[in-house]
Parts: structure tokens; C-alpha cells; sequence
């Protein structure tokens, strides 16, 4: 098995630029995480949610330039990819959709809603393309509404490519997506409620608080319509079902590398040397200084920042320590009851019987002389 690291060295430089959350992988437009966006246009505030910084949908990177609009990854309809997010920011989780677009983002199709428990359940999904997702190249869009914090809303997008597709996209099945706190209709969400969407469409997951209820009535917004520019709202399909899907909340896997193939037959179009026949998992570092890609095959996982790993090698050197209190005291309480010294205990059980003896003999001469009296 063949396994190539990419660092990306020097991003990220503000300490808040993880201060929310984006689309890692696929890498989306603009991504300062992608080693083929030119730095001219890298967006080091991608983690921003819409309004404050760029519009519905995609950040208006659509496009922008065309120059950009490369596809990232190759997905063959009807198998299984991860996407990954990062940041640290998750806001209490909320509720997320993945939506595809085939006309650059005039009209989207839904193909998976985590409904509850989203980012908090995990940072990297395994979903399924749907076989009917039709051959060509599309956005690939990730939608975010977060529990806690400003009512906002997070959208990346990467541009993909579908192989082995279908008929193409219905939209009983696969709805337009959601759409709020974007300023392009009056739907407003609710903090400290999960969305519950209006129609998730046919692949949906609960988690968080709805993992059990698996709610349908939508909840969790005001307003009516609540979806893109010329969409219009449809009514859940009959065919809406549970998704089959894994999420993951340990460090940030990322499958993607330079001109390397990557799991369940994901391949980057950016190679720089031939496509290798194997399975490359990478761990993103968030560094709040640095950012890095690394292979797990090379066993280089991401490290935990410096003043965890001081404080970590600290407790470890105290318990190292052979004379210390804790380590005397841990000698103690562990040491095995047949090693401790049975002569004290024999003395002090002599001790108490004598005594209550004793009690003993004074009170019934005690109760004697009141009976003769």
C-alpha cells in the first residue's frame, strides 16, 4: 500500500480562523485547506456563516472566478464517501443538509439530513451518492443551522464530478433544501431548537436529542417557504426513510490527496503524479497556526496542542515519581491484604475484646449491687 502525506504549512494564521466550522473535504471553493486554490483567492474566513461574509448560496464563489471551478473528487453514484468538517466551534450542534446542484447552483436537490445532533455526533459522515444522481460534473453543498449562538446559517460548496450515474434527481425524493438566516426569504431559526426540516427528503438521520423520537413535524424556525431564490417548497415524500450512515468524532479524517486515489474510489483531479490502487486516510491538524494533511498509514496523527501535551507530561512525571505522596499512597491502598503485617490486627482484636470484657464484668456487678440494695 502506497501512502503520500501533503502539509499544508502557513494557513490559518489569525487564532480565530476555526472560530466556526467548514466543508474540509470534498475542498470547496475557495478553500485556504486545498493545495490548488491560488492564494489569490483563498478565503480564510470559509468558516464564516452567510451575510456577514458571502451570500447564498455557496459565499457567491460560484463561478468566481470560473478559474475555480475544477472538480475536486470524483464520486461514482450509488457508493458510499465521507465528508469531513472542520473547526472547533460546533454552536451545540443543530441540524445540517448535503444538497447537489448539476446548473451551477440555480436549483438544488437534497440528499442527506442530519436532523439533530449535527457536528456534535461526529465531524466526518459517511453517506451514500444516490444511484439515481446523474453523470456529469456538480456542487456539492453543505447546509448548517447551529443550536446556540447567532441565528446562522453555513454554506460550502465543492465542485465534483458524478460517474456510473442514473436518471437523475426527482424532487419527491431529493427536495430543495432548506434555507434560513440567509436574507433571501423571512425564515428566521429558533436557538436552542434542532430544525427539524419541512421535508428532508428521502435519506435522513436523527441525532442529539431526536435520535430516539425521530420527530417529523417540522419545528425549530418561524416563517414559511423557507428555501433558495425560485424554489419552491414540496411536501415530504412517502419514501422518507432513516439514512444508513457512520459518523466519526475523532480527529478530522480527511480522503483526499494530490494524485492519489483515496477510499471507496474518491480520486482528486488536481494529481501531479499517477493515481496510486490504494486507501489513504489523512488527519487534519487544526492548529489554530497551522494547518496539516497527514497520513495515518505513517502513523502521523494529528498532535494535541502544546499546553495539553505539557500538562499531560506533567501528571505523567508526578506518577512516575517512585517518592512522592501519590505514589506512596497508591503503594499503600494497592498493596495486597495478605502482605500487610498481621500482628497489628491481631493486637487490636485482642485489645477489643478485653475491653468489652470489661464493660462487660462492670456492668452486671453494677446491676447486682442495685438488686441486693
Amino acid at each position: 500500500m502506497t501512502t503520500r502525506t501533503a502539509i499544508l504549512s502557513s494557513l490559518l494564521f489569525a487564532s480565530g480562523a476555526f472560530a466556526h466550522c467548514q466543508l474540509a473535504w470534498p475542498f470547496p471553493l475557495h478553500s485556504p485547506l486545498n493545495p490548488a486554490t491560488p492564494e489569490a483567492i483563498k478565503d480564510y474566513s470559509n468558516t464564516s456563516p452567510l451575510i456577514t461574509d458571502g451570500t447564498y448560496p455557496c459565499k457567491g464563489f460560484i463561478n468566481n472566478p470560473s478559474s475555480d471551478m475544477g472538480s475536486v473528487a470524483t464520486f461514482s453514484a450509488g457508493s458510499s464517501m465521507n465528508y469531513t468538517i472542520a473547526g472547533t466551534a460546533t454552536h451545540g450542534g443543530g441540524s445540517c443538509q448535503i444538497s447537489m446542484s448539476y446548473d451551477q447552483g440555480s436549483t438544488w436537490n437534497v440528499i442527506y439530513s442530519q436532523v439533530g445532533g449535527c457536528l456534535v455526533d461526529g465531524m466526518t459522515t459517511t453517506i451514500t451518492i444516490p444511484s439515481e444522481a446523474p453523470n456529469g460534473d456538480a456542487l456539492f453543498a453543505w447546509g448548517w443551522f447551529n443550536r446556540q449562538g447567532n441565528r446562522e446559517m453555513y454554506h460550502n460548496c465543492a465542485p465534483v464530478t458524478i460517474t456510473n450515474g442514473g436518471s437523475g434527481l426527482n424532487s419527491n425524493d431529493y427536495p430543495t433544501p432548506f434555507v434560513a438566516n440567509a436574507n433571501v426569504n423571512e425564515c428566521k431559526t429558533i436557538e436552542n431548537i434542532d430544525v427539524v426540516f419541512p421535508n428532508p427528503g428521502k435519506n435522513v438521520n436523527y441525532g442529539g436529542s431526536y435520535a430516539s423520537t425521530k420527530p417529523t413535524t417540522p419545528a425549530g424556525f418561524t416563517g414559511s417557504n423557507c428555501v433558495g431564490p425560485g424554489a419552491t417548497e414540496s411536501s415530504p415524500s412517502s419514501a422518507s426513510a432513516s439514512a444508513s450512515t457512520t459518523s466519526s468524532a475523532q480527529a478530522v479524517i480527511v480522503s483526499a490527496s494530490i494524485g492519489v486515489q483515496v477510499g471507496n474510489g474518491q480520486s482528486t483531479s488536481t494529481s501531479a503524479v499517477a493515481a496510486q490502487p490504494s486507501t489513504t486516510e489523512y488527519s487534519l491538524s487544526l492548529d489554530p497556526t497551522t494547518t496539516s494533511l497527514t497520513g495515518i498509514n505513517n502513523n502521523n496523527a494529528a498532535q494535541p496542542s502544546t499546553s495539553a501535551t505539557t500538562s499531560t507530561c506533567k501528571r505523567r512525571k508526578r506518577r512516575s515519581n517512585p517518592d512522592s505522596v501519590e505514589s506512596r499512597h497508591q503503594r499503600l491502598i494497592r498493596r495486597p491484604r495478605a502482605d500487610q503485617t498481621t500482628g497489628r490486627v491481631a493486637a487490636s482484636k485482642a485489645e477489643h475484646i478485653n475491653r468489652q470484657k470489661k464493660r462487660g464484668t462492670g456492668r452486671v456487678a453494677a446491676m447486682k449491687a442495685t438488686h441486693n440494695v
